[in-house]
């Protein structure tokens, strides 16, 4: 009798996280991604969670990821490749990669587009707006800083 006691036990507690192996809790995280005011297709999106504690750099939780629809609307998952279980509640920098898009705004998936909260219990809707491109002027040798 104990030895089937101790294998429910083991069992309801082997399945329990099988659901979410971090143990974050995730929320359903949605949105679209715009360029110019317009959608953008095959763009990857990145929420990464950021920790809560003085230092800035450790996460808290599993980075969620989604590409982006022709419609430039994304649904993050985290535990569920391919799914759509959300990304873990809490604050997260959010970034934004070219991908398989041709949109002409400025995409970087190594640089933060912004900072946002997802909160537990309701559905986080977001609009991402990517920066249009910035290139720097390019100076020919010779050139100097007067102008004639």
């Amino acid at each position: 009798m104990s030895r089937c006691i101790l294998l429910v036990v083991l069992v309801a507690f082997v399945t329990a996280g099988c659901g979410n192996p971090g143990g974050f809790s995730t929320a359903k995280t949605t949105g679209v991604v715009l360029c110019n005011g317009e959608p953008v297709e095959g763009a990857m999106v990145y929420f990464e969670p950021l920790g809560g504690g003085s230092d800035s750099s450790p996460l808290a939780g599993k980075q969620g990821f989604s590409w982006t629809d022709a419609d430039g609307r994304f649904s993050i998952s985290t535990y569920d490749p391919g799914g759509e279980d959300g990304a873990v509640v809490g604050k997260h920098r959010v970034r934004v990669g070219k991908g398989k898009s041709n949109c002409e705004c400025a995409t970087n998936e190594e640089k933060d587009l912004m900072q946002i909260e997802v909160k537990g219990g309701e559905t986080n809707e977001f609009e991402l707006v990517l920066p249009k491109k910035t290139r720097p002027m390019r100076r020919s040798p010779g050139d100097d800083d007067d102008e004639d």
